[in-house]
């Protein structure tokens, strides 16, 4: 990202006194706090309705990256090449160590809590991308780019060591996601999916530590509502659930204080549970590896590629384990 220009600035209504370039943005100090400059390839439509959940969440206490209008009173603003950018409200605090489980919990307990107050959010007709993708057709999907990759490295005359593990491991694999396909087809999935439009529930889309600001054990912020939509609140709680357990070799101990971390926020329905279990079924680590692999350069595999897929194999009965002993009993 280029330095952006003093005349850049003057299309909003504060005084820059200090830029500095973080990850693909611009931090700046202002006479109005700390903001955030970054690229922004969403359209105006889809920055107002993001403000709307930041101002929501606003009103009820918690601190995010509420979005900064320009003169124009829009939140898109174009440099002069063209390009698109976005400014928001900034913090100073330091991203959730996960494994820390004192901010572990409170991440869950804030997410549980965001879910609450983002419900009843019906203003979001017209704006794309905004609904879920339905289960189903999620599964649908990723089976297809497995199939696809298992008869590439068939036809394949010479494989490396990372082909060879892949092509022996593909069909434990592919059954699981198979049978959970074809669980994710009862009626009771896609109509969870129908509530959570018709109730207007905004889930994050990626609830993950890089999206948590922390001051010691409590939330500092909560940012980056760029993926949020209208669909199935718990698979956020998936998304962060599933990314800890695998820095944590699936322990049950940790899962299950996650579990009732979120339960003691919010009231989770019996068929919720059930799409949180299926969506922990499904081998989503194994489909990651793949989509990868065939979607990049194939002729140089790296070490820590085949380091995952390996370790994929090796945490699967863990995995399985806690779903058997811990999620399932959820279900109902």
């Amino acid at each position: 990202m280029e330095e952006k220009s003093v005349e850049f600035f003057e299309n909003y209504n504060l005084a820059v006194l200090d830029t500095s370039k973080t990850r693909g943005a611009f931090r700046i100090l202002t006479d109005l706090g700390m903001k955030l400059l970054l690229p922004y390839g969403g359209s105006e439509n889809r920055a107002v309705f993001e403000q709307k959940l930041l101002e929501r969440l606003t009103a009820s206490g918690f601190s995010v990256d509420k979005y900064v209008a320009n003169k124009e009173g829009l939140f898109v603003t174009k440099d002069e090449f063209g390009d698109t950018f976005l400014m928001k409200d900034w913090f100073d605090g330091e991203e959730c160590n996960a494994r820390k489980q004192e901010q572990a919990c409170a991440a869950v307990k804030n997410l549980a809590a965001i879910h609450t107050t983002l419900t009843g959010i019906t203003e979001y007709e017209g704006v794309s991308g905004v609904v879920q993708v339905g289960m189903r057709e999620m599964f649908e999907k990723r089976n297809r780019e497995l199939r696809r990759t298992r008869t590439f490295l068939r036809e394949k005359h010479r494989k490396g060591y990372f082909e060879t593990v892949y092509i022996n491991i593909f069909p434990e694999f592919y059954e699981k996601a198979a049978k959970v396909t074809e669980h994710a087809k009862a009626p009771e999935i896609s109509e969870l999916l129908r509530k959570a439009c018709t109730e207007g529930r905004i889930f994050h889309g990626t609830y993950t530590h890089h999206n948590l600001l922390m001051n010691g054990g409590r939330v500092l912020a909560t940012v980056n509502f760029d993926k949020a939509g209208v669909g199935v609140q718990i698979a956020d709680f998936y998304l962060f659930f599933r990314k800890l357990m695998e820095k944590t070799d699936w322990n049950m101990t940790v899962a299950k204080e996650l579990i009732e971390a979120y339960e003691s926020e919010r009231r989770v329905e019996a068929v919720e549970w059930r799409y949180f279990y299926l969506l922990l079924s499904y081998p989503e680590k194994f489909w990651k590896i793949t989509n990868s692999y065939y979607n990049g350069k194939k002729a140089w595999i790296p070490e820590k590629t085949t380091e995952k897929l390996l370790a994929v194999k090796e945490q699967d009965a863990a995995r399985e384990a806690l779903l058997k002993e811990v999620v399932r009993g959820l279900c109902g």
